[in-house]
This record gives structure tokens, C-alpha cells and sequence, in this order.
């Protein structure tokens, strides 16, 4: 990666020196994109700010912080005072420069940092219990994930992609019930499918007294009825996994709930809570002999009715918030790691070995983390709060604050939320929704493709199938939810991922025509539509940076603003159609024109390429 100053951070700080040197104030908390790309580049509000401490006007104080000298500030072209608003534009001379030298240097690497470098990441997804397979809720919690996991190695974070599976919980012992006593010839397909059919088939049908006795084995462990439950547990884990690999979504490390219970770290866990000034093990009462934690302390769980949170009921078993402190005090280093890896073997080839842990195997597969981000469900975020706060009470202030909750909303039906136990994800899995926009995408590249061969049709169809699913999951914020509709994913002239890989379809093929050359005479791009698409293309770099150092932690959950990248990839994308059908490219009216235009097609395609890779969407060069 060659040290090539980001052109939109440069314009930006320029902005920002004028500023003080006007005011003698950092107003950069000031400073937002306009709407109206006719109101400048970057506008200031500091004026409404102001207008009290220094006794003006709003517009009078917008009068005066419009002054700037351009021999220092070569960036900016002009700074208006518009009523109360300074609106400030880039000049595109130097500007435009700037933004080729950068693209051309770093290439693939261009909008990628090493801001955080040195430091290392957890991202733990989906979290999908290995009784059902994949519904699209559970897609959503995937993707983004993987694409939380993309965002942190560009600027620089060593990341793990971790994946919890509780493989030890009732629904496990029901699926194993259903696996032994009911016929599972009646359905085909994958083993997560049928595992699944299974285990909404035994809900009326199940024996209780024996699904406990089940539990009870699995929990105790080294018994031949829990290696065949774990060995159904990693066979429904490795068809997730076939769907993971067509979401393009990957993991490096397994941590299995029953290597947990088997490994002592609970015990070792438990002795660090009752180290904290909040916990506590009654002596009597209904919570007699249970280790409970207050929280009655912190303002957000005042309102509770009962703000004691049992961690360890009173017969011994731990409660879900009590496991997850523990598990969290390994992902921290608080407690020292007592597992063992081995590979897990994937269904499809990666780059990267996936490990797992298990009770036999390496040692030193884990560094703890300086960061957790948890893609856990927007009702788990009291649970999630438990968990930090406890952190942050047993002296643990660091690691709390590092500690965030990615809580997103659900991916509902039309007519139906999805549930596993009910079965409203048949026919309606992540796999169903998959083959289904596989097969419109098919039919789609089919009609702009009428010659293409069989081969052609599948890769393009798959790649644009499963971006269509990703990108449709990822352009909603987080805290949104989402009701599935097919219209919204398969548009290939809208605000979807088919139009974005459509747009890098054409302009490789036009460079497929023509190469671009490495120089050309810049100042020939001088319509509106170049001009558009170069300050767009040097925001690149800014956005990312912008969405990682804008993630903080609210009362309940975290604010991470994903959007903006699908946001950015679609805007790049209309202005580069924009460009394509007002600016002719190998038919401009010179061949210096011709030249300047190859050379902004050559870098459209590759900043829209960077940012396909961080939506986890592959670039094709052809639809």
C-alpha cells in the first residue's frame, strides 16, 4: 500500500483550517455533505452555534467565516455564505490530480488503511443453533458480520471471524430425539434441511422424560450419545457452511458450547464474578443460594423491576448471561485460553484454514482480543449490556469499553415472522431464497445474453443471485427491519446489487475494447458528469474511515452506520452511468479526450470493484 494522502481527507482538513483561522475554533463537528451538490462539497452549520456566544447574526457570522486565502488552502475554489450556511467547493484542478495518483498507486488496495494496524478484532456471527438450517434472518446476522469483518481488515485490524454454536441447548437433544425415532426418509437435500424437518416434526411428538435424559448426557459429555449429537451438530454446522460459501461469507474459528462446558472455564469464570462488588450468592429469599449480579446501580436498569440478574441458578446450572460473561472473559485474555484446535474441514477449498475447538488438538490457535463486535439480535441487547457492564464493574474497564453489540433488526416475511420450532422457514430458507434469486438472475442475464452458453449462465447467475440477497441485507440500517420482497433485490436499473455489478460489467467491457492509458491530459474531463464522478471517487477512502471511527455504543446496541457503503457504491454507480451516456468514450470528438475518458473509466472500474469486494460482492466483467 504506497502512503498516498487521501484526496477527500485533504480537501477536508484544508476546510478545516480555514475555519479556524476565521474563527480561531475547531468547527469541524460543523461540517456535513450538502444535499444539494449546487450548495458546495462540504458545508458549515457553525453558525447557528455561534450565534448566542458571539451576539450576531447566524448569517453575519456566515459572512465572516467565508474567508479564505487560496495560495494556503489550494484546494478550496471558492467559499460562499449562503444565509447561515458556508458552503465550500473543491477546485478540481488540483483536486482531480490528487485523486489519480491515488487510485493509481494503491489499485485494489485504494480506500484501504492501516489506521488500526497492530490491533486485533473479534467478529463473532451468525450464532445459528445446528438444529435448523439457515433462514434469511439468519442470512442477515451473516452478512453482515462477514461485512463488519471486511470493513475492520481495511483499515487495518488483525480480524477473527468467529462462530459460537451452542450444540448443548434442549432444541439439540429434540433434533437428536428426532434424528433416532422419527423416519427422515421422506426428505431429501441437504443435512441441515433435513435435520431441520425433522425437528419441527418432533415438537408434538417428542418424549420429554428421554429428550432430558439426552440433555443431561450431552452436558456431561465423553459418552457415545454426545460424540453422535456432535457429530450431528458438525454435519448441520458444514451444510450452514455450503451456505455460508454462496453468501460469500466466511469464519476463521469454531467455539462449540460444548467444548466450553467440557474445558473448566466456567469454574474458572465463575471464581472472577464473585470477585465483583455487585455479585453476590443470597443466603435466602427466592433467590436463595443463586449467584446474582446488581445492576440497580446504572441508570438504564433502574426502571427494571428486579434489577438483580441471576448468572448461576440455584441447582448450579448457568443461565445464558452467566456463560457469556465467562466466554467473554476468554475472548478478552482475563482468563487463560483451556482450548484445543483442530481444522475444520469446509466443504468448499478457502484460502484461509477454518479451525474449530475441540477436547483433543493444538494449542495456541486464539489471541485474545483488543475489540469484540457481538451480530446478536436487537432483543439480546439487555442480555448484552449485562455482559459489559459486569466487565466494567469487576475492574475490567478496558475490555468493557471495547465490548460493542452489533443489534440489528429482524428479516420478517410478508405475511410472518420466521420461526425454526413452527416451521414458517420452510420453503422459505436462506437456501430456498438463494436457488429462487438464482433462478430470476438466470433469467435475466439470459435475455441480455441470448448466445451465452450454459457455463456462462450459471457463474453469472450465482454471482448475482447471492449479491442480490447480500446487498439487499446490507443497504437497510441495522436498527430497520426488513419484510423480504423479490422487487427490491433483482433490479438491474435501481438501487440493487445487479445495477452496481452491471455497472462494472460496462466499464470493463469497454476497456475490454480499449486499453486506458496510464497518463493522459486531465484537464480535458471538464463536463459536469467527470467532474461528479472524480470527487466521488476520492471519497472513497474517507467513507470507510468514516464508518469505522462513527461506530459507538448507545444505551442498547451499537450505531454502525453500514449503509453508507451501499449507499456510496450506488452513487458511484449512477454517476458513473451518468458519465457513460453523456461523455462518449472511444467515439470522443479527439484522441486526448478519448485518452483523459479510458483513464476515468480505468479508475471507475477499479474503486467500483474495491467497493463490490468490502460489500462482499464479486465483480464481474461481464453480465
Amino acid at each position: 500500500m504506497v502512503n498516498v494522502e487521501n484526496p477527500w481527507a485533504k480537501f477536508k482538513k484544508q476546510v478545516i483550517k480555514a475555519l479556524h483561522l476565521a474563527s480561531g475554533q475547531d468547527l469541524s463537528r460543523y461540517l456535513e455533505i450538502p444535499g444539494d451538490p449546487q450548495h458546495g462539497d462540504l458545508a458549515c452549520t457553525a453558525a447557528f452555534h455561534l450565534a448566542q456566544q458571539l451576539k450576531k447574526s447566524p448569517a453575519e457570522i456566515a459572512k465572516e467565516l467565508a474567508f479564505f486565502d487560496p495560495i494556503q488552502f489550494p484546494l478550496i475554489e471558492q467559499v460562499v455564505a449562503h444565509g447561515p450556511y458556508v458552503n465550500f467547493y473543491i477546485n478540481i484542478i488540483p483536486y482531480r490530480r490528487l485523486v489519480v495518483e491515488a487510485i493509481q498507486a494503491d489499485g485494489p488496495l485504494y480506500g484501504k488503511t492501516k489506521r488500526f494496524a497492530g490491533k486485533h478484532v473479534v467478529v463473532e456471527y451468525p450464532a445459528v443453533n445446528p438444529n435448523n438450517p439457515l433462514h434469511i434472518g439468519h442470512a442477515r446476522n451473516a452478512v453482515l458480520g462477514d461485512t463488519v469483518a471486511r470493513l475492520m481488515q481495511a483499515v487495518g485490524y488483525d480480524v477473527t471471524r468467529m462462530d459460537y454454536i451452542n450444540d448443548l441447548g434442549l432444541q439439540i437433544a429434540v433434533a437428536y430425539w428426532a434424528l433416532k425415532h422419527l423416519d427422515a426418509s421422506e426428505y431429501k437435500g441437504k443435512y441441515d434441511q433435513v435435520i431441520g424437518r425433522l425437528y419441527v416434526d418432533a415438537q408434538d411428538k417428542y418424549d420429554e422424560a428421554q429428550v432430558r435424559q439426552y440433555l443431561k448426557l450431552m452436558e456431561e459429555g465423553y459418552n457415545e450419545m454426545a460424540s453422535e449429537a456432535r457429530k450431528m451438530s458438525e454435519r448441520v454446522l458444514r451444510a450452514h457452511h455450503k451456505t455460508h460459501d454462496r453468501l460469500n461469507v466466511h469464519h476463521d474459528l469454531l467455539v462449540w458450547e460444548s467444548d466450553i462446558a467440557h474445558s473448566g472455564l466456567f469454574a474458572k469464570g465463575l471464581k472472577k464474578i464473585m470477585e465483583a462488588p455487585t455479585a453476590s450468592r443470597p443466603t435466602g429469599g427466592e433467590k436463595a443460594g443463586c449467584v446474582i449480579v446488581d445492576l440497580g446501580a446504572y441508570e438504564e436498569f433502574k426502571q427494571l423491576k428486579d434489577t438483580e440478574k441471576v448468572l448461576v441458578r440455584s441447582d448450579g446450572v448457568a443461565t445464558y448471561t452467566g456463560k457469556d460473561i465467562v466466554f467473554h472473559f476468554w475472548k478478552f485474555g482475563v482468563i487463560p485460553d483451556p482450548f484445543k484446535y483442530q481444522p475444520f474441514k469446509s466443504p468448499k477449498a478457502r484460502e484461509n484454514e477454518i479451525w474449530t475447538t475441540k477436547q483433543q488438538g493444538e494449542e495456541g490457535h486464539y489471541r485474545p482480543a483488543d475489540v469484540i463486535y457481538n451480530v446478536i439480535g436487537m432483543p439480546q441487547s439487555q442480555e448484552q449490556r449485562t455482559v459489559y457492564l459486569t466487565l466494567e464493574t469487576l475492574g475490567y474497564i478496558k475490555a468493557s469499553a471495547n465490548y460493542y453489540h452489533l443489534a440489528y433488526e429482524f428479516v420478517t416475511l410478508p405475511d410472518a415472522r420466521i420461526s425454526g420450532r413452527k416451521g414458517t422457514w420452510i420453503g422459505q430458507s436462506t437456501d430456498d431464497i438463494l436457488r429462487e434469486s438464482t433462478r430470476r438472475a438466470r433469467k435475466e442475464v439470459k435475455k441480455r445474453n441470448p448466445e451465452a452458453d450454459a457455463r456462462f449462465l450459471r457463474q453469472v447467475a450465482e454471482a448475482v443471485g447471492s449479491a442480490a440477497i447480500r446487498y439487499a441485507l446490507l443497504k437497510v440500517a441495522v436498527e430497520k427491519q426488513i419484510v423480504f420482497k423479490w422487487e427490491d433485490m433483482l433490479n438491474f436499473d435501481g438501487n440493487a446489487a445487479p445495477y452496481l455489478m452491471y455497472t462494472h460489467a460496462r466499464a470493463s467491457s469497454i476497456l475490454q475494447k480499449e486499453a486506458a492509458p496510464k497518463t493522459a491530459r486531465l484537464s480535458s474531463l471538464s463536463s459536469p458528469f467527470e467532474t461528479e464522478l472524480i470527487k466521488l471517487l476520492g471519497r472513497f477512502p474517507a467513507l470507510i474511515l468514516e464508518v469505522v471511527e462513527g461506530i459507538h455504543r448507545e444505551v442498547w446496541g451499537t450505531r454502525i452506520e453500514l449503509f453508507h457503503l451501499a449507499e456510496y457504491t450506488y452513487a458511484l454507480s449512477v454517476a458513473f452511468n451518468a458519465f457513460y451516456n453523456h461523455c462518449p468514450v472511444l467515439k470522443a470528438k479527439t484522441p486526448g479526450l478519448k485518452n483523459a475518458r479510458l483513464l476515468l473509466v480505468d479508475l471507475s472500474r477499479q474503486v467500483l470493484s474495491n467497493a463490490l469486494e468490502l460489500l462482499g460482492i464479486t465483480p464481474l466483467e461481464r453480465i
